[in-house]
């Protein structure tokens, strides 16, 4: 496998987490909205990145093609901790690790989910089914958890509005590869986008608003 180092090294200047975070305090100078533009694109490129690649590795999968499945799956896993490290320069690097763990953990779980829904030629395993999606409704809860106690600009019950329809547009998604039906899987990735768009810039402006003077 090649390595993919490029992946991890691009730079990111957006943090996300961190259980002793600052508050924003009155007084504090606004963030300069160009810098939070620039902020917003680069968590969009990193949050794009994991739905295109699990989309790659849930396709190859289905097709049997086991080259693609593990180029897609050493670019997935290291855009997942690409994802976690993305913390670090705001929030230290207690703080990236514990989100690439918990970043990792979404995408094992997915990979889960795909494994239960691609069993019994492609019909499923219902009880596997299950599991793997309460393991990826239990991993949203402890990432809304995270999020919203490190910055009180982004409340538990708006992360865990996103991430649960996060889970439930990759549900839909290899639920549809499994029967081969392509057009509804096709039909999924423009929502899919909207919706990471969406996370990710609420994730920049929550975190703007909380470091104002990184902003400037």
């Amino acid at each position: 496998m090649r390595m993919v180092g490029l992946i991890l090294s691009i730079p990111v200047f957006v943090g996300v987490f961190s259980a002793s975070a600052p508050m924003l305090v009155q007084g504090q100078a606004m963030a300069n909205p160009a810098k939070v533009a620039d902020a917003k694109m680069a968590l969009r490129t990193l949050y794009i990145d994991h739905i295109f690649w699990v989309r790659s590795l849930v396709i190859s999968t289905r097709l049997g093609e086991k080259q693609a499945v593990s180029e897609a799956d050493e670019y997935g896993l290291a855009n997942a901790k690409a994802i976690g490290g993305s913390v670090g320069p705001f929030y230290g690097q207690a703080a990236a690790d514990k989100f690439t763990s918990l970043f990792v953990g979404h995408y094992s779980a997915v990979k889960g989910y795909m494994s239960a829904a691609f069993a019994n030629g492609f019909k499923g395993n219902a009880a596997r089914r299950k599991a793997a999606l309460d393991a990826l409704m239990q991993n949203a809860n402890e990432i809304a958890v995270f999020v919203s106690s490190a910055n009180p600009n982004l409340p538990k019950a708006t992360v865990s509005g996103f991430l649960v329809t996060h889970v439930q547009q990759h549900v839909m998604s290899i639920d549809a590869t499994a029967k081969k039906d392509w057009s509804r899987e096709a039909d999924m990735w423009e929502p899919m986008v909207k919706e990471i768009y969406a996370l990710s810039d609420a994730l920049a402006d929550g975190i703007a608003k909380q470091f104002p003077e990184k902003f400037q």
